[in-house]
């Protein structure tokens, strides 16, 4: 008998129940929400909020402009904190809802 990972049968879990997209998703969704209150401070949290992630671009709502254009010129270095939180790149580009 092999013992199998928490991670591993977790993870096969998923896979059967088609999740492992709405998981990841929800896992970016987190992440990036809380680097946003990182690189804009708690008083603006509730200025910028990640809405939704699919096919590596992430959407942002912005509701001061320039906070969306402060996010704008550091998107690079936003995409790469976000990504080295996690194992792989998922994060490739970022579109703004103003």
């Amino acid at each position: 008998m092999s013992w199998n990972t928490f991670k591993d049968i977790a993870s096969e879990q998923l896979d059967k129940k088609g999740m492992t997209d709405q998981m990841q998703e929800s896992l970016v969704l987190v992440e990036a929400n809380a680097l946003l209150v990182e690189f804009f401070g708690k008083e603006h949290q509730d200025k910028a909020r990640a809405l939704y992630w699919k096919d590596n671009i992430l959407t942002v709502a912005v509701l001061i402009d320039s906070l969306a254009e402060k996010l704008d010129n550091n998107k690079q270095e936003f995409i790469d904190n976000l990504n080295n939180k996690f194992t792989s790149i998922l994060v490739s580009d970022i579109r703004f809802l103003v």
